[in-house]
């Protein structure tokens, strides 16, 4: 590049070019200019209802939306709504499409029929009353407003990033519990999905879950939030789901939470897989592991993979069957904990929180000889409420004379407060171990013997 054309270029100058290259060089069509784009942005027409309407550029053609009465079976796969695959799924799961993307799957199981050793129709009937002391509640109301609830969800993190992607509800009727499955077959369905279960749901006036307080109900409020954020309506059941319960007001009774209090200490884990082998002895055979099932979904979303969905829904089967009949073997533990292998103490204190002594008590005496030094002291507390003087008097001496400290103290304070003899009441203090509590419990019964004598 000769000198005289560097110049050029610095100054901004545009060299020259040969006459052959400007004779060769193709024309290039500049295109709109800038006012001419701008011109296709402004509104170039009015509609009928006064709706500014823009030209269409050429060799686009118009989007027409395809109506939403074709959104389910064949149409929707010719239309492209659904994968092909999706023709065939709703036969191979026995299902139908509730919505563009939303399978439901229903059956009914008789309630003769049983889980393990327990019949569907003896763990409804046990519902009932545990739902009444576990909740509070005058009635459990009519079964046919309780819901069997059990979600199946892409992770346990919990939180925006887990999906619901199927949902079991079993609702009892007349001689059957109906199961009602749904399965989320697209993303873009979930406000489908949600609406399809608020309408399952309609009626629900008791929820029964396993876990349900800490991941179930959390995780659906959190995936109605996230619908109603992107409908621009309120946070609850998505327009058009009927009257889907209020999950924060119906009442809810968490099944792992009496599970958790009579057997933790007993059992290494309280997982459902463990109530259901040691209260309804039944170990599941070629069930669908919790991580599977998150797997199978993905497999299907990303390649129409339809085999694990078929195991996912049988787990989730198997999962409200427990739910239905686990009521019965958890009602034993709470009235005869040494039936079912429970702790008697803990059981007797889910009554005592309840606020039913009497209960808690009973719970304690019928396993007294069973119970631990723990166990011990807390039955002479209920019969030291009920003014069973004699009572406590009877369980705490072999403790006492054992050298235990609390009982010693408990039968020193019934002797000075209860029964009046200050004089038995020093002879336990001084066998309390040495420390402030026995110099200083030893000072004032010795001073109260002292007036004692001066008055006499």
């Amino acid at each position: 590049m000769r000198l005289e054309e560097r110049l050029s270029r610095l100054r901004g100058e545009l060299p020259t070019l040969p006459e052959q290259a400007q004779t060769q060089a193709p024309a290039v069509d500049p295109g709109p200019s800038l006012a001419q784009r701008l011109a296709r942005l402004r509104p170039q027409s009015t509609g009928e209802a006064g709706t500014a309407r823009r030209e269409r550029p050429p060799g686009r053609e118009a989007v027409v939306p395809a109506p939403a009465a074709d959104a389910t079976g064949p149409a929707a796969v010719a239309a492209g709504r659904l994968p092909p695959q999706a023709a065939s799924l709703d036969g191979m799961l026995e299902g139908i499409w509730a919505a563009p993307g939303v399978l439901l799957v229903e059956r009914r199981i008789p309630l003769a029929q049983t889980h393990g050793s327990v019949s569907l129709g003896e763990g409804l009937a046990a519902l009932a009353g545990l739902a009444e002391r576990a909740l509070g509640l005058g009635q459990a109301g009519d079964p046919s407003g309780w819901c069997l609830l059990d979600t199946e969800t892409s992770g346990l993190a919990g939180g925006t990033g887990t999906w619901v992607f199927a949902c079991g509800l079993g609702r009892p009727q007349g001689d059957a519990l109906v199961l009602r499955q749904l399965l989320l077959a697209r993303l873009d369905a979930e406000p489908a999905f949600l609406a399809a279960l608020g309408e399952a749901m309609t009626g629900c006036t008791l929820l029964v879950t396993y876990n349900g307080k800490s991941f179930d109900l959390p995780l659906l409020a959190t995936r109605l939030q996230l619908a109603a954020r992107t409908g621009g309506h309120a946070a609850a059941w998505p327009q058009g789901s009927g009257a889907g319960p209020d999950l924060k007001s119906v009442p809810h009774l968490d099944l792992l939470h009496p599970i958790r209090r009579a057997f933790t200490p007993v059992w290494p884990d309280c997982r459902l897989g463990s109530a259901e082998t040691r209260l309804l002895g039944l170990r599941r055979q070629g069930d669908l592991s919790g991580a599977e099932a998150p797997r199978a979904w993905l497999d299907w979303l990303r390649r129409a993979e339809t085999a694990g969905l078929a195991g996912v829904l049988g787990h989730n089967r198997l999962d409200l069957l427990a739910l239905a009949t686990l009521p019965a073997p958890i009602a034993r533990a709470l009235a005869d904990p040494a039936q079912v292998g429970a702790d008697p103490l803990a059981v007797a204190g889910w009554h005592r929180d309840r606020g039913d002594t009497h209960q808690a008590r009973r719970v304690l005496e019928v396993n007294r000889l069973a119970l631990s030094r723990v166990g011990l002291l807390e039955l002479a507390r209920c019969r030291y409420r009920d003014g069973d003087w004699g009572g406590v008097c009877d369980l705490l001496a072999p403790l006492a004379e054992s050298g235990d400290a609390d009982a010693l103290a408990a039968l020193a304070k019934l002797w000075e407060h209860r029964l009046g003899d200050a004089a038995r009441a020093l002879d336990l203090a001084r066998r309390l171990p040495p420390g402030e509590e026995r110099e200083r419990r030893c000072r004032r019964l010795e001073a109260k013997l002292g007036r004692g004598r001066a008055n006499t």
